[in-house]
């Protein structure tokens, strides 16, 4: 196969721009779990040297030429990052909520206490009975567990020889009045009418815990004051069902966050890109996005991201296509053909340029298609219409060889050119195309098709 060719090309300039577009990634990945482990408590001096190590032997990798390995490597660290920092985020809500689950059952018991010391004010004192109020109200003390243990202490102390007079047995048969006591099936039944209360505060616990973690204080807030509500309700069954409702908006709260919180990094990530191509033009977009936060709707997070990654993407492939024309002009310069100055730019205006070869007079190369997408469009062609067709077949047959040596000089210099598609000597006449070459030094090759 040595008539018309499409391939495709990829220089080492765009395989380069992937790397350090990985590295950049990489950088924010590295800043973002710094930042949030240090902010939940769960980094050590040691791990983020660890990290730190890590990333500089990844930087070196690019220095090394060690392009493909980068490639492979650098994905695989920013989802580690991804991933360990989730199980940092989850040791620290876990802790947070069972902190919120031992505060909750202080409060409770000190209510219990306060109760029954009301109930014989002469066996503690007022000193221990407001400090037991305060923990009933939700105050938080260090020494809660002290205070509690001294309470319970003081019930203990209690003489257990002591009996009813006659007049208190009185009193508390007029007080039963006729009240029948509780059987033991009613007592099971009344406890696990009030079980899933325990089940939903554990779960409210959680989702509490993580929002005011990752989201700060003032994300739950609502949440909490919906809480005090529900438990302030004496009915069993109706305050089970505001803690399955609390519970319900809580995860989808919690969903919302998760999902807002992954727009905005996505958003960040492409903002830290744009940033790093210096161009003025973009300040407008990367304000916009850094004025971003959790409040933000998420369709404008969305239509941001979507503007720094068409400007990234288009930038790339400027950038690309740039370069694989000038590879192609000159590997070709290197095997005998003209390569003159400017026709880098005649070829991304036209679409097309021609180069001729001294060593084949009559005959020349065009190389075509908008590079873009790397795909380019390779032929032998006759510049004059009066031309042998028998030595037409030999000149393909000689580009043939000479696309062979441009392959290899890519692949030489770290870049890659694949033949996707081929026709074989003579399946379709050579190509005819005029080209006039202006007289000064710096003229460009112009050619028209005959």
């Amino acid at each position: 196969m040595s008539g018309p060719k499409v391939v495709r090309i990829v220089t080492r300039e765009e395989i380069v721009a992937l790397c350090e577009r990985h590295l950049q990634r990489l950088e924010q990945a590295i800043e973002r779990w710094q930042a949030q482990a240090r902010k939940i408590g769960e980094l050590t001096d040691s791990e983020q040297a660890a990290t730190l190590a890590r990333r500089d032997r990844l930087r070196a990798l690019l220095a090394e030429d060690r392009l493909a390995q980068l490639q492979k490597e650098v994905p695989i660290e920013i989802d580690y990052l991804k991933r360990d920092l989730a199980e940092r985020e989850e040791r620290a809500i876990a802790r947070a909520a069972e902190k919120r689950r031992q505060r909750r059952r202080c409060q409770e018991n000190a209510t219990a206490l306060l109760q029954a010391l009301q109930a014989r004010p002469e066996l503690a004192t007022a000193e221990l009975r407001h400090a037991l109020a305060t923990l009933s109200e939700g105050a938080q003390r260090d020494d809660a567990e002290t205070l509690l243990a001294q309470g319970f202490a003081t019930l203990a102390s209690t003489p257990a020889d002591e009996v009813l007079s006659d007049a208190q047995r009185d009193l508390a048969r007029s007080l039963k009045g006729d009240e029948a006591p509780v059987s033991l099936e009613q007592w099971i039944a009344n406890q696990q009418q009030d079980a899933p209360r325990e089940q939903h505060l554990a779960r409210i616990d959680r989702h509490i815990a993580e929002l005011q973690l990752l989201q700060g204080p003032e994300g739950a807030q609502s949440f909490l004051e919906r809480l005090a509500r529900a438990e302030a309700e004496q009915r069993t069954q109706q305050r089970n069902l505001l803690l399955d409702s609390l519970v319900l908006d809580l995860a989808q709260a919690t969903r919302d966050h998760q999902q807002q919180r992954e727009r905005l990094q996505q958003l960040q990530d492409l903002a830290s890109e744009v940033a790093a191509l210096a161009n003025a033009e973009h300040a407008e977009l990367l304000q916009e996005a850094a004025a971003c936060q959790a409040s933000t709707e998420p369709q404008r997070i969305s239509a941001l991201a979507e503007q720094c990654n068409s400007v990234l993407t288009r930038h790339l492939q400027q950038q690309a296509a740039l370069a694989r024309r000038q590879a192609v002009l000159q590997g070709l310069a290197s095997l005998g053909y003209e390569v003159r100055e400017g026709m880098a730019t005649a070829w991304a205006e036209t679409g097309k340029v021609v180069l001729r070869k001294t060593a084949t007079l009559g005959y020349g190369v065009e190389v075509g298609g908008k590079a873009d997408n790397g795909r380019l469009q390779l032929r032998a062609v006759a510049l004059t219409a009066n031309h042998d067709v028998q030595r037409d077949r030999d000149i393909e047959t000689i580009w043939c060889s000479e696309l062979q040596r441009l392959q290899a000089l890519l692949k030489s210099r770290g870049e890659d050119l694949e033949i996707e598609r081929a026709l074989a000597v003579g399946e379709v006449p050579l190509k005819e195309v005029a080209i006039e070459i202006e007289q000064s030094g710096t003229g460009t090759a112009q050619h028209r098709t005959v």
